[in-house]
Order: structure tokens, then sequence, then C-alpha cells
């Protein structure tokens, strides 16, 4: 499965994704594979990815959920013209249908199903080896820069640090 850190047994037609910073690449690596309306994010599920069960650990599909389906926001608005801009999750839904097997190729196959100017709206179904384990949905906020956190709270009398 494995020669010199890199997966061997990648399906036909995905790619290494280099997207979602550090945190993607640790419990990676994740390849993609971009279809006209579908887009494709998935990893080999090995060893270290099981819990005690002996199964991929739910917040490893849950990690393939949120970085997919940010993936697919991410294409689609590159393939309509926007800029790149932050994009970050307002929800995220997941249903955990069946196990993922050590070994099983994991894939999140994701589609927009809404993008509107500030937020965009996207479904997933989840597979391991071929068989549906999962079912996702989101919706992001696409703002970009101009999306800033509020101020620090007021100090309030009495009370060092300035919050309560």
């Amino acid at each position: 499965m494995t020669r010199n850190g890199e997966i061997t047994d990648v399906p036909e037609g995905y790619v290494r994704a280099t997207h979602g910073g550090a945190f993607a690449a640790s419990p990676g690596p994740f390849h993609a594979q971009r279809g006209e309306r579908e887009i494709r994010l998935g990893l080999r599920v090995e060893a270290w990815h099981l819990n005690t069960a002996g199964v991929a650990h739910g917040g490893l599909v849950a990690s393939l959920a949120d970085l997919g389906l940010i993936h697919a926001v991410g294409v689609m608005r590159e393939r309509a013209g926007q800029p790149r801009v932050p994009i970050s999750a307002v929800t995220l839904s997941l249903d955990y249908v069946g196990p993922a097997p050590e070994g099983a190729w994991l894939e999140i196959r994701a589609k927009v199903t809404r993008m509107g100017g500030s937020l965009a709206f996207v479904e997933g179904v989840i597979l391991a080896a071929s068989t549906r384990v999962g079912r996702a949905s989101a919706v992001f906020s696409v703002r970009g820069s101009s999306l800033r956190l509020p101020a620090q709270p007021a100090a309030v009398p009495g009370k060092k640090g300035g919050i309560a």
C-alpha cells in the first residue's frame, strides 16, 4: 500500500490533493478526482486510521467529509472564475451508515447544490470499497477576506482581563 510514504494503490484518475493545509497532511495523503459536476476526495484506510472496533475511526470519516465538501466548493468557484478566498464551515452534518474496513478506498463524492455570494451548499455520499458508509452535507461561508471576527468584548468593570 505504501512505499517511501507514498500510497501506491490509488484508483485510476486520482491525483494527490494539495489543499487543506497541514491538518490534511496528517490523516492523509488524500487524493482527488475532479469530475464535471462531482468532486471526489479519498484515501486508503490504513491500520493507524482504525478505532478499537477495527474499522475507520469516525473522526477520519468526518475529516474526509469536511475536506471533500470544502474542496468541491473551491473547485466550483475556480471553474466559475471566482477568486480564491478562505472558505469556512457554517454547518456540517454527517450520518454514519456503515463501517470502512482496513484496506478499503474511502472517498466522498461531493456536489455543490447551490452557490450564492456568501454561502455555498454541498452534499456528498461517502463510500468504502464502493459501499455506502455515510452521507454528509454542509453550508460554507465564502465571504473571503471580508469576513472578520468580532471585536473583543469590552472590559467588565471590576474584572481583570476584560472577559467575564
